[in-house]
C-alpha cells in the first residue's frame, strides 16, 4: 500500500485542492480531494484486469462546486437529503434551516460539500479529513465536527467511517454522493447495469419528492429492486413516487432496521466489464438517485466521460428522508459530547 499528495488545482476563492491517491497491492487506486472531502476517481479492474475509472466527476476543481452538476463524490453533511419547510422541531425548539431548493432545505444547504476539507492524519491506506461547523450556522444548534476516514484495502474495498461530535444535541445524516458507473465507457448510461436493493419498503412522497410520513410497498412495482435486473428495465414507468422523465431518486427502507449493525444494502454490476460494487451501511435507508435531474448534455466530466442524464448510479447510505420531522421514522439524534459514529462500505470484486 501506497499514499501521494498531489496538487488538483485551485479555485475561484484562491483556495487550493489537493489530492490524496491511495494504491492497493494489486494497483487499483482511489483519489480524494480535499475539496468537499469528495472522492475524485476510484480505479479498479475489470474482469481483464484493465483499471478503469467508476465514479463520475471532472477534471477540474471548480465544476465541483456548481449544485447544478449533482455533488459529484463529495462528502454531504450536516443534514444529507431533504428537510421539509427548512425546519425541524426539536426538544420543543424550532430551528430553521437554508432553503436552497425551493421552499426546502437539500444536503444541509450545501456548506460541507463546497468547502476545502482539513486533513486530519494519513497512513498507507488511509485518509482522514475532517469539517468543523460553528453553532447554529445554517440554522444547526452545536459545535460540530464531522470526520471521515477513507480507508482502501488490499482487496478492493473502499471504507467510509464517519464520526460526528457536538457540544449540543443536534441532527446529523452524513453520506457520500459518488455516482458509480461500473462500465467506465462514457458513452454508456446506467440503464444497463444490474441492481439489488435489499429492501422490501420505501419512503411515500409528494409531488415534490418530500417524504409524506408513509411507508410503501415495493413488491411487484416498477421500483422494486429485491430480485437483481437492470436499472433501465422499468425506469419509465408512470409510478406514484417517480417524475415523469426523471427516472428513480427514491429512499429504499432496508431490511436491517438495527442501526449500527452493518449489513450489505444493494449490489451494482456490470456484465460487459464484469465488475460488481456491493454496498454496506449500518444505517436504515440508501437513496438510488440516477442522475434524472441531469443535463442531457453539455455538462463537462473527466476526459470523455461526461457528467450527464443518467451516466450514473448515486447509492447514498442514510437516514431516510426528513426524518427530523417524522417520529416514525428510524433516527438518532446526536446527543451532547458523546461520538456519533456510522460506516459504509463499498466492496468491488468481479462477477
Amino acid at each position: 500500500m501506497s499514499i501521494k499528495k498531489s496538487f488538483f488545482g485551485t479555485l475561484k476563492s484562491g483556495e487550493t485542492v489537493d489530492l490524496y491517491t491511495i494504491t492497493n497491492k494489486n494497483g487499483a487506486y482511489v483519489s480524494l480531494m480535499t475539496l468537499g472531502g469528495g472522492i475524485q476517481s476510484l480505479n479498479i479492474p475489470d474482469k481483464d484486469g484493465h483499471l478503469g475509472d467508476v465514479v463520475l466527476g471532472f477534471d477540474k476543481p471548480e465544476y465541483y462546486v456548481d449544485p447544478d452538476l449533482g455533488y459529484q463524490g463529495l462528502l454531504v453533511g450536516r443534514y444529507a437529503n431533504r428537510i421539509r419547510d427548512a425546519k425541524f422541531t426539536m426538544d420543543g425548539v424550532e430551528y430553521n434551516t437554508p432553503q436552497n431548493q425551493g421552499t426546502w432545505t437539500l444536503h444541509g444547504g450545501g456548506r460541507f460539500s463546497f468547502n476545502i476539507w482539513q486533513v486530519e492524519e494519513t497512513s498507507d491506506d488511509s485518509v482522514t479529513f475532517s469539517f468543523f461547523s460553528p453553532d447554529m450556522q445554517d440554522g444547526f444548534p452545536g459545535n460540530f465536527k464531522l470526520t471521515v476516514k477513507y480507508t482502501f484495502t488490499d482487496d478492493n474495498t473502499l471504507r467510509l467511517e464517519y464520526t460526528v461530535l457536538s457540544d449540543k444535541k443536534t441532527v446529523a445524516n452524513p453520506t457520500n454522493h459518488s455516482y458509480f458507473n461500473l462500465s467506465c465507457d462514457g458513452s454508456k448510461t446506467i440503464e444497463d447495469h444490474l441492481l439489488q436493493i435489499n429492501a422490501d419498503y420505501f419512503t411515500e412522497t409528494d409531488d415534490s419528492q418530500l417524504p409524506t410520513g408513509e411507508l410503501g410497498e415495493l413488491k411487484g412495482t416498477m421500483m422494486d429492486f429485491s430480485e437483481m435486473h437492470k436499472i433501465g428495465d422499468r425506469i419509465d414507468e408512470p409510478f406514484r413516487a417517480i417524475i415523469d422523465g426523471i427516472g428513480y431518486d427514491n429512499n429504499y427502507c432496508l431490511y436491517n432496521k438495527e442501526i449500527g449493525k452493518l449489513a450489505q444494502a444493494a449490489i451494482l454490476a456490470d456484465e460487459t466489464s464484469g465488475r460488481k460494487m456491493e454496498v454496506w451501511t449500518d444505517l436504515p435507508g440508501v437513496q438510488l438517485y440516477c442522475g434524472g435531474w441531469l443535463a442531457k448534455d453539455g455538462n463537462p466530466g473527466k476526459k470523455d466521460s461526461p457528467v450527464t442524464y443518467r451516466r450514473g448510479a448515486a447509492l447514498e447510505t442514510q437516514f431516510y428522508p426528513d426524518s427530523v420531522n417524522h417520529e416514525n421514522f428510524p433516527f438518532r439524534y446526536v446527543e451532547a459530547n458523546e461520538e456519533f459514529k456510522t460506516t459504509t462500505e463499498f466492496r468491488f470484486s468481479i462477477l
